[in-house]
């Protein structure tokens, strides 16, 4: 089984048409979690943060481009 990867993603008032950024990337799911809550909680509110588990180098099932990913936590 291949390692996944998590990346964390802020999106100001939890909108995708808004500003967003990267707030980084991890190898732990549970640091990855953590580090959505802080930066929550550092942003005032202001921004709500998407969590995307990724298995790298993977294939998806249905063979399009592109790495398998799901989504761990998700926009409000």
């Amino acid at each position: 089984m291949k390692q996944s990867i998590y990346t964390v993603h802020a999106y100001r008032w939890g909108d995708r048409e808004n500003h967003s950024y990267l707030v980084g990337v991890y190898s732990k799911k549970h640091k990855a979690l953590s580090a959505s809550e802080a930066e929550k909680e550092y942003r005032g509110g202001k921004y709500e943060c998407e969590v995307i588990e990724w298995i790298p180098d993977g294939k998806n099932e249905d063979g399009s481009p592109g790495m398998p990913y799901k989504i761990i936590k998700s926009l409000p």
